[in-house]
């Protein structure tokens, strides 16, 4: 979802340039309310299992 991937960039820039960092922190990403294409997108990453021991 490239319009996805392009409006969490735009609104993480504009928050890093209002709160003068300008610099794209994960704490800005972390920030950004996602659109409904994005969430449906997103499948956490699976817990990994420990090998035999």
């Amino acid at each position: 979802m490239i319009g996805s991937l392009d409006q969490l960039i735009h609104e993480a820039a504009n928050d890093a340039i209002t709160d003068g960092t300008e610099k794209i922190t994960k704490k800005h990403l972390d920030a950004v309310i996602l659109d409904v294409a994005a969430q449906a997108q997103f499948t956490p990453p699976r817990p990994r299992r420990a090998g035999p021991q």
